[in-house]
């Protein structure tokens, strides 16, 4: 491998889906050996978290995919610390985007351990995928994600209205007195109004993430509005032919996920959760 040292993960042309399989073709037999060297089999990573892992081709792991999923607009930090990125021969760190297009491609040079991706994410929900790649050698390496948020809105400035111009003090009138009317008669009260029903946060399915034994789902929800709900929040999940109650085991911001005892195939279509907010 050269020694001069390259840009980190500059952007290249959008491959097709079908051409991303054959840029990972190198030989007959160069599949992982741990289950992530394929993208349908790749292994989450969060914002704002890490995963250390080991591509090692001299036992079978030529291959690691990974995937981020992305809820909210902003920048988003792809990095990849290779520990000993003298030790593999042919070393490859590639992004692509949801649909399949790789968006970077970057051989691993011996004198380089970081590899950094940035992009600005507008549409959401979105999905990001890491592909690291070695004909031989081994080595560990981490991979993290993280998301920069686009600032807040600046707060709105509150213009005084002028004060009213002095007044001529008013002379009251003189007036003859007039009989008194009659008593009036109090209307009777209004009946009690009903007690308010307790606000209800609407939010939508953004992905399901199935169990290893497909018996449980992980559902990660989207919700309208935040501040209001808190972890252990209750609320109900329309399906195609039944309603599920679930409870929220996370919450941030507007981002929320619940663990439902259902298999995979019950989660299909548009789903929309209503959670009873505080």
């Amino acid at each position: 491998m050269s020694s001069a040292r390259r840009s980190p993960l500059l952007p290249l042309a959008a491959l097709s889906l079908s051409a991303l399989a054959a840029c990972g073709a190198v030989g007959p037999g160069l599949d992982s050996a741990e289950g992530d060297g394929e993208r349908d089999r790749a292994l989450a990573i969060f914002v704002d978290h890490s995963r250390t892992d080991r591509i090692e081709p001299s036992k079978g792991d030529h291959t690691d995919w990974s995937y981020v999923d992305i809820l909210d607009q902003g920048r988003i930090k792809l990095t990849v610390s290779i520990d000993r990125p003298e030790e593999l021969e042919g070393g490859e760190v590639e992004v692509f985007d949801e649909f399949g297009n790789r968006l970077s491609r970057t051989p691993v040079e011996d004198n380089q351990t970081i590899y950094v991706f940035n992009t600005e994410v507008k549409k959401v929900p979105n999905k990001f995928f890491v592909r690291v790649f070695a004909k031989g050698g081994g080595s560990p390496y981490t991979l993290g994600a993280a998301m920069e948020l686009p600032p807040p809105p600046p707060e709105p400035v509150v213009v005084a209205p002028p004060p009213p111009p002095p007044q001529e003090p008013i002379v009251p009138r003189v007036r003859t007195p007039r009989a008194a009317p009659p008593p009036a008669v109090k209307p009777p009260p209004p009946p009690s109004e009903a007690p308010v029903a307790a606000a209800v946060v609407t939010g939508y399915v953004v992905r399901v993430q199935p169990s290893e034994d497909n018996s449980q789902v992980t559902l990660f929800i989207k919700l309208d509005q935040g501040g209001s709900i808190t972890k252990g929040a209750r609320g109900t999940l329309t399906l195609k032919d039944e309603v599920v109650s679930i409870v929220l085991n996370s919450v941030s911001n507007k981002n929320a996920t619940a663990v439902v005892r259902l298999p995979p195939h019950k989660f299909t279509g548009n789903l929309v959760v209503k959670i009873s907010a505080n």
